[in-house]
């Protein structure tokens, strides 16, 4: 018997059972949905499964299912007389079961279920891991503090702190001017073939394998042999390191680096409580909430903080009490030496030694080599987020608190790492290495890279990219950041693409900005000696004057065209007869900070010079703009070239001798915070002698091995 018979059969039977001949209709319907109960257990999965359960779908299956089984039927015919007892209370049934009437009502209901519960799964999750897990989204309701800051227009004369002029919204603005492009233009080899035609990968890899630093025949062999023996080291592409599958993304490992499994040191993705914690560190106007809300929307645009980290090892911490003592207690470069030999992948022995070899200028591809290495030793440990936001040219959205003191290291091996790629005339590769050391903290910008980016992008001939630049908020968010640089080399990118008026307007916005730079300029590079005013008449101050060093020591390079320095002459007289030098308010000169005389809060100098000129100053290594840094700086106890005028956390107490047992939950930490006594004292004791370095590194491990610390042994 069909299920079409049956059906005819139970709508007879309900019929003449039916009082009502008006109800007929509601009867078959509840007749017609008791019957799609029948078989409820069979189609609710099919029902789970696919959405398309049409009502003749399930006829057909029912048909099928039937004519397969003939016990089937007969167990279903003493079940169809069952709706005539049920038909009394069919309406209220009906009611009550009306939502559950189609398939698809029920996969909504699953569907709801399982939102639920995924929304319960992610409320426990943040209850168990408590601040680090607060929501990223930003409540519309909140008070958003940022608003206010985007209507302003007009650059502001003085940093803030945290920088909440540069809002989110700006910052989304600038992120095509932080990235890369492509994870191509972070390779010289790339910019090489462009320069010299299309060199073949054998010429390539003969001078990546070529040995830079002094290494004997026989040395490098058994580098060759372990190479071979150390799985996952080097590759064919010279990008692979043990522990990953990961490719470098920086630098080619060379024959003449130590092939080994252990990496020197790790790298986190900050939390959001850690986050927190370094803007309020540097906060003293904004509320807590309001730090809050600025983070999540960052988050929410993509940004992510990340943090380097040493392992805590007895040969790091021998490493860094050594290197500490041979810098700061008692400066020695043949200790450095002897340490780099036996630990040559210590990130700060590597930056400090090519500075040695770099000031003796005997040996300048040695010192070269130094610090690509020392970029090798942090590309290998890029976190996974990272290394795949920097791979896919995404390096407006990675962020690297200046507070910790490898990031710091960082910095400053990217820093010299640009100076290398100067030297080498590869300007389109270090103009991209500006973006990124730019991008890892572009309000900060601790080391200064608006102070030679523009010397880089005239140099490589993006002049469209220079122009873009000076007009982003990240020129013109602040004062300060519109550098003597960009201003006048502005001028200079609108010559070379043929807009002489678009560089006559620029000219007169950096004269009105920095008519200091502009009279030197007319002595340095212009055609006349007879300039209408006097060099006393010009308001100065120690920022002025270290400001505009850091561009007119490049200045007579960009500007070697005969017809662009007529026009910068010409129309400079011609500014300097017409526009008068009053206290307008767009000028800096107008801004007279008082003399250079202490130091507060890190980075946040209102009415200092800013920190990361002098930085750019003294790592710059140029002696012209060296000179004008003042002699107050040099008094100072934190410049050192390893480190130079670090963050200071005055709530934290750093012990010279007990650096190991500091907090590790400091907001700042320094290399203090990674020193061992037993090798200080040993040190102060002994004066640096080897052998009591060797009975100092037994002693170390025997206590090790005794304690049994689980985080080394993970480690190791």
């Amino acid at each position: 018997m069909s299920s079409r018979a049956l059906k005819r059969l139970e709508k007879q039977r309900n019929e003449s059972l039916s009082n009502l001949a008006s109800d007929s209709q509601e009867v078959s319907e509840s007749e017609e949905s008791e019957y799609e109960s029948r078989p409820k257990t069979a189609f609710n999965a099919f029902a789970l499964l696919n959405d398309n359960d049409e009502s003749e779908q399930e006829e057909e299956e029912e048909e099928e299912a039937i004519e397969k089984d003939d016990k089937e039927e007969r167990k279903e015919e003493p079940k169809s007389s069952l709706p005539p007892k049920k038909s009394k209370s069919s309406k209220k049934k009906k009611k009550n079961k009306k939502p559950a009437k189609k398939p698809l009502d029920s996969d909504e209901e699953l569907d709801q279920i399982l939102i639920e519960a995924k929304k319960k799964d992610e409320e426990k999750a943040r209850k168990s891991k408590g601040p680090s897990t607060i929501s990223k989204d930003v409540d519309e309701d909140e008070y958003d503090f940022e608003a206010e800051y985007d209507e302003i227009l007009e650059p502001a004369p003085n940093y803030d702190s945290n920088f909440k002029q540069f809002t989110t919204n700006r910052l989304k603005q600038s992120l095509p001017l932080l990235s890369i492009g492509s994870i191509r233009n972070l390779d010289p080899d790339h910019e090489f073939r462009g320069l010299f035609g299309n060199l073949s990968m054998e010429t390539i890899d003969d001078a990546n394998t070529t040995t830079s630093l002094a290494i004997s025949p026989e040395v490098l062999q058994q580098f060759k042999k372990l190479a071979k023996l150390t799985r996952g080291w080097c590759g064919k592409d010279r990008r692979g390191v043990p522990g990953t599958t990961r490719k470098l993304l920086l630098t080619r490992i060379r024959d003449d680096w130590l092939p080994t499994t252990q990496k020197p040191m790790s790298m986190e993705e900050l939390k959001f409580n850690e986050i927190i914690n370094y803007l309020d560190y540097k906060e003293d106007t904004a509320d807590f909430e309001d730090l809050e809300f600025k983070l999540k929307k960052e988050l929410s645009l993509g940004v992510k903080y990340f943090r380097f980290n040493k392992i805590n090892t007895t040969q790091e911490r021998v490493a860094n009490s050594r290197f500490y003592a041979s810098v700061v207690m008692t400066p020695d470069p043949e200790s450095l030496m002897h340490l780099l030999q036996q630990y040559p992948y210590h990130a700060e022995t590597l930056l400090q030694v090519a500075m040695v070899l770099l000031r003796q200028g005997s040996d300048k591809s040695t010192s070269n080599a130094l610090i690509e290495k020392c970029l090798f030793v942090f590309d290998r440990t890029f976190h996974k987020n990272f290394h795949e936001l920097l791979s896919e040219s995404k390096t407006g959205l990675v962020r690297l608190p200046y507070e910790s003191f490898l990031n710091r290291q960082f910095y400053l091996c990217l820093f010299r790492y640009i100076m290398n790629l100067g030297e080498r005339s590869t300007f389109m590769t270090a103009l991209s290495y500006c973006k990124l050391l730019l991008s890892l903290s572009p309000a900060e910008d601790p080391l200064g890279v608006r102070y030679f980016l523009d010397h880089y992008s005239i140099m490589s001939e993006e002049y469209e990219y220079l122009i873009k630049f000076s007009k982003s908020p990240l020129a013109t968010t602040y004062e300060k950041w519109l550098t003597p640089g960009l201003a006048f080399s502005t001028v200079l990118a609108y010559l070379n693409l043929d807009d002489f008026e678009n560089a006559k307007s620029q000219l007169k916005v950096a004269y009105q900005r920095y008519p200091y730079v502009a009279y030197k300029l007319l002595e340095l590079i212009g055609l006349s000696h007879d300039i209408p005013i006097k060099e006393h008449e010009i308001p100065i101050n120690d920022e002025i004057l270290l400001a505009a060093e850091t561009y007119l020591v490049r200045a007579g390079i960009m500007w070697n065209d005969q017809s662009k320095r007529e026009f910068l002459h010409d129309e400079l007289i011609r500014l300097f007869k017409e526009e008068k030098l009053n206290s307008s308010k767009g000028s800096l000169a107008s801004s007279i900070y008082g003399l250079f005389s202490s130091f507060q809060k890190p980075d946040t100098p209102n009415k200092e010079i800013p920190f990361n000129l002098i930085r750019f100053a003294i790592l710059s290594g140029e002696n012209k703009i060296m000179a004008k840094v003042p002699e107050s700086v040099w008094a100072r106890e934190d410049v050192y070239e390893y480190d130079i005028l670090p963050p200071q956390n005055n709530t934290v107490k750093y012990n010279e001798f007990t650096g190991v047992n500091t907090k590790q939950d400091q907001v700042v930490d320094s290399l203090l915070t990674y020193v061992d006594q037993n090798v200080i004292g040993s040190i102060i004791q002994n004066q640096t002698e080897e052998d009591d370095f060797a009975e100092v590194l037994r002693q170390l491990q025997l206590q090790e091995t005794q304690q049994v610390q689980p985080e080394d042994v993970d480690q190791d």
